[in-house]
């Protein structure tokens, strides 16, 4: 048996180098759990029994990245004789190396042990300890490879003969569930980048000069408010600052599942900023642009594109915005604006924009 547990350790953890870092911080756990009891250290207990099986089920609540409260059930049974343990088990267990999805543990606590087909049966009180190593192999599930030590004392009752010591070496199955939307952030697909306006920085003034008050390139729109500060001085500009030629991008912040094209309703009060800012300038046209990276077929690309820009139009116009200023259009991965074989620049190419330019 202890053969085979280390086969598996061994198969999980070439596995397990190819999966990310993850936080369980606010996550709860429910586990199983399989190994050997050894008796150990020569005691008398040791003499009348051998190792045997031990099996168990538990829970755990991450505090944060690094320590995890768990409470638990186990039994352990000895060959050559009748008696067993039956354990309620409370540990304090640390994660040494955070949230990285390989990391040793270390963990202490205390357990109410049953001793069963003993005369005089007894409810003893044990001290616990545990080192090992666990593996993330996703989000929802880690393998852990334990080396439990039991000390049941004569407390609380008799024991035969003497205390015993126990080491369970033992394979734990955990799967998680709960937490934050962050605490799998290295799993899930990445937030798109802040929204933005893609305008070029407006010249520096001088010191005690009001900049809000600026207008650098004469065209009649101060620079706060000026989406194309570029424009040639003297220029017939709308109400935004840019020409008829001219359009002024700005990025909208959403996010949408894998897949999905449906708008979240946190993304409510962000819909209405931005239709607050279209609305206070009704000179101009709106078209959403919607961008997907290179992940998939260019077909499916398009269109899931196409379906996200609908549903921020749609918002929008719920918001206020006159539908007749709003055109929406997927361009599915036409047009990245980084590097689609890196994670950071399909992130940045997952976009929605707005593009706004004079009627």
């Amino acid at each position: 048996m202890f053969k085979k547990m280390v086969a598996v350790l061994a198969l999980t953890a070439a596995f397990a180098q190819s999966a990310s870092a993850y936080d369980l911080s606010h996550k709860f756990g429910l586990g199983i759990s399989g190994g050997y009891s050894i008796p150990v250290f020569g005691n008398p207990f040791n003499s009348s029994a051998d190792a045997d099986i031990n099996y168990g089920v538990y829970g755990r609540y991450h505090f944060n990245d690094s320590f995890n409260l768990e409470f638990g059930v186990s039994r352990s049974e000895f060959d050559k004789t009748d008696v067993r343990f039956d354990n309620i088990n409370l540990l304090g267990v640390w994660r040494l190396a955070g949230s990285s999805d390989i990391t040793p543990i270390a963990g202490l606590g205390v357990a109410g042990t049953r001793i069963k087909n003993f005369t005089p049966k007894s409810m003893k009180l044990s001290g616990l300890a545990r080192l090992g190593v666990e593996f993330g192999i996703t989000q929802w599930f880690s393998v852990g490879l334990l080396a439990d030590y039991q000390y049941v004392s004569k407390l609380m009752g008799d024991m035969p003969n003497t205390k015993a010591h126990v080491v369970t070496p033992q394979l734990a199955l955990t799967w998680y569930f709960g937490g934050s939307d962050n605490s799998a952030s290295a799993y899930k697909e990445a937030e798109p980048a802040p929204m933005k306006e893609e305008v070029k920085e407006a010249p520096k003034a001088a010191a005690l000069v009001d900049e809000s008050q600026l207008d650098s390139d004469d065209d009649g729109v101060k620079d706060p408010e000026d989406r194309c500060p570029s424009t040639p001085i003297g220029s017939k500009v709308n109400s935004i600052g840019c020409s008829v030629e001219e359009k002024a991008t700005m990025t909208i912040n959403v996010e949408f599942g894998s897949g999905k094209s449906t708008l979240a309703p946190k993304y409510n009060d962000h819909m209405k900023e931005v239709a607050t800012f279209l609305k206070k300038y009704s000179e101009v046209n709106v078209q959403i642009e919607g961008y997907t990276d290179n992940t998939g077929s260019e077909k499916k690309n398009i269109a899931l594109s196409q379906a996200r820009a609908n549903a921020v139009m749609n918002a929008l116009v719920k918001q206020g915005v006159a539908k007749s200023r709003l055109t929406a259009k997927g361009f599915g991965p036409a047009d990245p604006i980084a590097d689609n074989s890196t994670a950071e620049g399909r992130q940045t190419n997952r976009r929605v924009v707005a593009v706004l330019s004079s009627k």
